[in-house]
């Protein structure tokens, strides 16, 4: 079964979803960032850069994905991926 014209709909579909889900993933990042700014207290500041550090994780995942999902496009029309 063929399935790279599915493959590229879903890759698609996967694209404009994390673009979305970046966009909110960046406002999150933000508040939560301003949060620690304001914070007095070292201990829970250091907890608001843990989350901090896990949405920076999180945007480069996405990114890495985003490549995958480029690679698979390449793979598609070209039928290879090196």
């Amino acid at each position: 079964m063929d399935t790279k014209k599915l493959a590229l709909d879903l890759s698609e579909e996967t694209i404009k979803a994390l673009l979305s889900f970046g966009t909110e993933a960046d406002e999150f990042y933000r508040r939560f960032r301003e949060l620690r700014l304001l914070e007095d207290d070292l201990s829970f500041q250091s907890a608001l850069l843990k989350v901090e550090h896990a949405f920076f994780m999180l945007v480069q995942s996405m990114n890495i994905l985003k490549e995958q999902l480029a690679l698979l496009r390449i793979a598609a029309q070209k039928g290879e991926v090196y």
